[in-house]
């Protein structure tokens, strides 16, 4: 049956008011050593009494010790229900430990499971590091072989290149002297005569052919020529006001073509742009079968 604080007090309060009460507790509840205690306290009393004089202080200390005693005692009295609450508290916290004891118990076989699953992942995964080691050896082998195959190949289009400057250079070596030939068969049909050999200029705004000539009243002047493999407008354009540059002709003078100029313009394959646009400009434009457009007089 449990014993409350209260009913504590109470039983208290009586043992204070019922003296017969409290020698009958002290028999059963104090051994015999303890109910013959007060008898020596007495007795040590005494002899206290008897040594006062002499160690004063010493029974100072004691009476002290025996106030302490008496607040221990009645400290300790107060605490034994704490202490019985703080039993069953530590009992139901015992119970708690135990069941999160269970707990933690699954939860360690569940983290040896889990560590068992991620070492195998772990040699599946250094199998597969050692695969892609592998494959990247082969890679960067073939990385190596493609980086060779670059290399020729960047040098067989630098032969290309180098082809195809010598090609555009025999064709336009070819289409200039074409151009020469039948310049030189238009202006001597239509009363020119050549004194010399056709030649060109190569510098800052090169000429392609350069004819001396004499008309048929032995005036000197020269005949000016752009070859292009493909004519059209633009390009005719670009030469008509080349010839109109006072800069060029200048610089023509000062290379000894001194003037003045019958300027014409020569495509293999001309278009309908080029015949317009050497209209407009006033050019001469001739190809393959002659004369197409004859040049508006000549440039001073």
């Amino acid at each position: 049956m449990a014993f409350t604080v209260r009913e504590f007090h109470d039983l208290v309060v009586l043992l204070e008011q019922q003296p017969e009460w409290r020698a009958e507790l002290r028999r059963l509840v104090l051994t015999d050593d303890i109910l013959a205690l007060p008898q020596a306290l007495r007795e040590l009393a005494e002899e206290q009494k008897r040594t006062a004089q002499a160690v004063r202080e010493l029974a100072e200390t004691q009476k002290r010790s025996d106030e302490r005693r008496a607040e221990f005692e009645q400290r300790a009295q107060a605490d034994v229900g704490r202490l019985d609450r703080a039993l069953a508290e530590l009992a139901e916290a015992q119970k708690r430990t135990e069941s999160r004891v269970e707990e933690l118990a699954e939860a360690q076989k569940r983290t040896e499971s889990r560590v068992e699953e991620l070492a195998e992942a772990q040699k599946r995964t250094e199998s597969r590091v050692e695969e892609l080691a592998e494959a990247q050896m082969r890679t960067e082998s073939r990385v190596e072989e493609l980086a060779e195959a670059q290399k020729r190949t960047e040098q067989s289009v630098r032969e290309l290149g180098e082809a195809q400057k010598r090609t555009e250079n025999r064709i336009g070596a070819t289409t200039e002297e074409e151009a020469a030939d039948v310049l030189r068969v238009v202006l001597e049909m239509k009363g020119y005569r050549a004194v010399g050999e056709a030649f060109n200029l190569r510098w800052n705004g090169d000429v392609d052919v350069i004819l001396p000539l004499e008309d048929s009243a032995g005036k000197a002047l020269w005949a000016v020529l752009e070859a292009k493999v493909r004519l059209g407008w633009r390009a005719v354009e670009a030469w008509a006001n080349r010839m109109r540059s006072p800069d060029f002709l200048v610089a023509l003078q000062a290379a000894g073509v001194k003037g003045p100029y019958l300027v014409y313009v020569y495509g293999m394959r001309a278009d309908l742009s080029a015949r317009q646009a050497a209209e407009t400009f006033g050019i001469g434009l001739v190809g393959s079968r002659g004369e197409e457009v004859p040049p508006r007089g000549v440039i001073d």
